[in-house]
């Protein structure tokens, strides 16, 4: 064993001795093959942390864009969902051969942990394989070729991939994000086959990555590499991830092991946080409102990828302090099933007690927006600023236009940004935005009107399924006649319903709608007669999704992709995606399946 940390590492606390797997020299297990295919050398290289790179709470981007209509809608989801199955694509050809369960290398205080295991199963590895060479340039042999893939593509100066990386790196291996003395440090748990090779490969990388012991630590074990960034200590670090790991590992901590011990099956790809260590560390750093994130997130996450018969699935889970408030509906799927096949669909169920939800949302928006009182407060709710001036407002039109033809440059775009946000703030000199503080002039309605209004529909929404779908059209034209709407409520008031949507819009429901007793719909001559039921991926995707389900959404991809072409350049193989929330004994839960085509 060798290691920068001043404390080697004990190796002899929790796991029974050969618990990691054979010696030295005994025989290892070889990579998936697909039968009479020749293997190919390859090998991997351990991912790169840079110094400081982690940011534990995601700041969504900032700034103002223009909607393209289903278009963008679209592309937004497939991002998301593509995430864990691309993401996985990449992280995939990091691995290589057999090791050990990282999890038992992370101390138990890590506030998140990945895993990525391209061999997991006999099941899962020809799947992945299969899948993948749908796409093009994806078209592995085997595990080493797809490793070599990445040798080829990526490198570093004064590093030989062959020697330096691919001699001794295995293919299970782990990430997690840990704290200690006040710091965050990247912890890495590489499988390595030879450590001979895996010390001397180390060592290359950090002299020509050009960094020292104290922002990468390393400790090579018989069969896995650990390693330490941050962007100082790092080798103190190292030794007290070593400590805490032999005496408490992260495998053996009640909450990841009730977390993990729920993902059904073998996985490629297992994610885990700890939402409580998330909200201290946001503490910690400052800038977040932790008494709203504490609200909204507790206990643990963990999701997990695999690869199914018709594509990818990843499966999430909340294990919360609290019940998930958006309970979910035992017919919701079902009903959705029923609709008529949609490009574009979705079911939501609206819980029994959403006017309990919505009042705290309400009181939130009323100390945002009104500073915690009544609109007419003499105290202003808003900073004060300048509407436009009439000059301004002709030179933000203008830049409006350039702007929607992706002609400004960076300093116009930011110059359209700044006149955007004052113009929706406060107006024009001429027709100024009034939030109630010259005295008590109000515009518009006040915070108890709009609570009075929202608390009537929710009061006749409790209970309610919610459904929609629409077709894609290619020429950009929105048709109302390709649309399905409707609104199951639980008891027989559509009436009344009826009349506060006409009496809130200020003119009559527009005519094809439908009111029965309990419910109001709208059926487009264009709609499919055909129902989502008669398609074998929904039927699949229904199969497993939650069994009391809160939302679910179905994008067909195939027909996303015929009707705007350009935008779906190199995604061929894709089928479609399905997406399913609900909730399973008070924890939120969920599953997302990515169609390929056959």
């Amino acid at each position: 064993m060798s290691s920068d940390s001043p404390q080697p590492y004990s190796g002899n606390a929790y796991q029974p001795p050969g618990a990691y797997g054979p010696p030295q020299g005994a025989y290892q297990p070889q990579p998936y093959v697909e039968q009479g295919v020749p293997q190919q050398p390859g090998g991997g290289q351990p991912p790169y942390v840079p110094p400081g790179a982690y940011t534990p709470v995601p700041v969504p981007p900032s700034g103002a864009g223009r909607g393209r209509g289903p278009k963008i809608a679209v592309a937004a989801i497939l991002s998301v969902v593509l995430l864990a199955a691309i993401g996985a694509v990449v992280l995939f050809k990091f691995v290589l051969k057999g090791g050990p369960d990282p999890a038992e290398s992370f101390p138990a205080s890590a506030s998140m942990y990945m895993e990525i295991n391209l061999d997991p199963s006999f099941d899962q590895t020809p799947k992945l394989l299969e899948h993948l060479s749908k796409f093009e340039d994806l078209d592995y042999a085997d595990t080493d070729d797809m490793t070599a893939d990445l040798l080829e593509e990526s490198g570093l100066e004064g590093v030989d991939a062959e020697d330096d990386v691919a001699s001794w790196l295995g293919n299970r291996h782990g990430m997690a994000m840990w704290s200690h003395d006040d710091q965050q440090y990247a912890v890495i748990s590489l499988a390595s086959t030879d450590a001979n090779a895996a010390e001397d490969g180390l060592a290359q990388l950090r002299a020509a990555a050009g960094i020292g012991a104290d922002q990468l630590a390393y400790a090579v074990e018989d069969d896995h590499v650990l390693l330490v960034a941050g962007e100082s200590g790092a080798a103190e670090a190292l030794a007290a991830a070593e400590s805490e790991a032999g005496s408490e590992p992260l495998a053996a901590s009640d909450a990841y092991d009730e977390a993990r011990s729920w993902l059904d099956g073998d996985q490629l790809v297992t994610y885990w946080v700890d939402m409580d260590a998330i909200v201290d560390l946001a503490e910690l750093t400052g800038g977040t409102d932790t008494a709203m994130l504490s609200e909204l997130y507790s206990g643990q996450m963990i999701a997990g990828l695999s690869a199914f018969d018709d594509g990818f699935e990843l499966n999430y889970r909340l294990f919360g302090d609290q019940d998930d408030p958006w309970t979910g509906s035992s017919d919701l799927v079902s009903a959705m099933a029923d609709m008529p096949a949609g490009d574009l669909a979705m079911a939501a169920y609206i819980p029994e007690d959403i006017g309990d939800l919505v009042a705290d949302w309400l009181g939130i928006a009323e100390e945002y927006f009104y500073g915690g009182g009544s609109a007419t407060s003499t105290e202003p709710a808003m900073p004060l600023g300048e509407p436009l001036t009439d000059a301004e407002y002709a030179e933000y039109l203008e830049l409006e236009d350039q702007y929607l033809a992706g002609t400004l440059d960076a300093a116009g775009e930011e110059r359209y940004f700044e006149l955007e946000s004052r113009y929706w703030m406060y107006g024009t000199e001429d027709e100024p935005v009034d939030y109630g503080q010259d005295g008590d002039i109000v515009y518009g309605p006040d915070f108890e009107e709009i609570e009075s209004t929202v608390n009537q529909f929710t009061d006749l929404l409790a209970g309610a399924n919610l459904s929609g779908a629409m077709t894609f059209s290619a020429d950009d034209e929105f048709s109302e006649e390709s649309v399905y709407l409707a609104v199951e409520l639980a008891d027989d008031r559509a009436a009344e319903l009826q009349e506060l949507l006409e009496t809130t819009a200020g003119e009559e429901l527009p005519e094809g709608y439908e009111v029965t007793d309990n419910g109001i719909s709208f059926t487009g001559s264009e709609v499919a007669a055909e129902s989502l039921a008669d398609d074998a991926r929904f039927q699949s995707f229904a199969d497993v999704a939650p069994s009391e389900t809160a939302l679910a959404l179905w994008v067909d991809l195939e027909a996303a992709a015929a009707a705007y072409p350009d935008d779906f350049e190199g995604a061929e193989p894709l089928s479609a995606v399905a997406w399913a929330h609900g909730s399973d004994g008070g924890d939120g839960t969920g599953v997302i399946r990515l169609y390929l085509k056959d």
